[in-house]
């Protein structure tokens, strides 16, 4: 009887300490992510704050309208010691430690692009030259995070902010806008391809987002074919050739999805690229399931 006891005794001691030990964990858990949290604010906060200044903006400012020299030794018999060396490594500083904080995990560039990307891009084609320069006679690893950074603008962010130029979407400019070129591939309404896919046959949908996207949010149009844009020449070969092929992407504006079906036009498929993309999708109240 004292053995059974005993035995009960022990039971309900590893039980409650199993208990408290789930309890702790969790505990721990959440502190952390509060912490992390709270790490990210402070982390966004400060650089929206710098972002935001006079100082910073007048800089970016001058880098993207008045920064004309186009080789590394002219800037620096130009600006050396003036406020275009100030302006010119103040931009390319800051939007290099962003690129650094996106590279370690330690912020979002999902949030933080939506404010700078198009102010990075500009900054960046006007700096290109030089750094590149820069890079083989000074510092050879001159803004190389800020370069890394610059796809996920891209991804659906390329302004036209030069002074004196007309609004275009989706086009990049310095000083004369560019008119923009018209799409060389098709479209397909979200309605439209839910209808073939309620159908099941006929239709090859793929999910070109990039990897980042799919990581983001892990779901997908049912049925579609997960195939990130760089491996499409590759993996050409498993995509259906007789059915017509609707590739999305993350952008609103197709830049990516279309640039996969103009490859897949050129490559004989009868391509579209899905009008507003997955967001489309997912607003339209559309069925999604886990990416495969």
């Amino acid at each position: 009887m004292q053995i059974t006891t005993w035995t009960i005794i022990t039971g309900l001691a590893t039980v409650v300490s199993t208990i408290a030990y789930i309890v702790t964990a969790l505990f721990i858990r959440a502190e952390l992510k509060a912490l992390e949290k709270e790490r990210y604010l402070t982390v966004t906060s400060e650089l929206f704050s710098i972002w935001q200044t006079a100082e910073f903006m007048e800089a970016q400012f001058w880098v993207m309208h008045k920064l004309n020299s186009t080789t590394w030794e002219d800037f620096i018999m130009t600006h050396r010691g003036d406020f275009g060396e100030l302006a010119f490594h103040r931009v390319g500083s800051y939007y290099d430690r962003v690129g650094t904080l996106v590279r370690l995990g330690m912020i979002s560039e999902f949030e933080i692009l939506s404010t700078i990307a198009a102010y990075a891009i500009a900054a960046w084609s006007k700096m290109a030259p030089l750094v590149h320069e820069a890079r083989k006679l000074e510092n050879s690893n001159l803004f190389d995070d800020f370069e890394k950074l610059l796809p996920s603008c891209h991804e659906c962010y390329v302004p036209n902010l030069a002074k004196e130029s007309k609004f275009v979407p989706f086009a990049i400019g310095t000083k004369k806008a560019e008119p923009k070129k018209p799409d060389n591939f098709k479209r397909m309404s979200i309605g439209d391809l839910k209808k073939r896919v309620d159908k099941g046959k006929g239709t090859t949908v793929l999910d070109v987002r990039q990897p980042k996207h799919v990581l983001a949010d892990p779901f997908g149009v049912p049925g579609a074919l997960r195939v990130p844009p760089d491996e499409i020449k590759a993996r050409l070969k498993d995509i259906p050739a007789g059915d017509d092929i609707v590739s999305y992407c993350n952008c609103p504006a197709e830049e990516t999805s279309g640039a996969v079906s103009t490859f897949l036009q050129e490559n004989g498929r009868n391509a579209f690229a899905l009008t507003g993309g997955f967001e489309a999708w997912k607003s339209a109240g559309y069925p999604v399931e886990p990416t495969k």
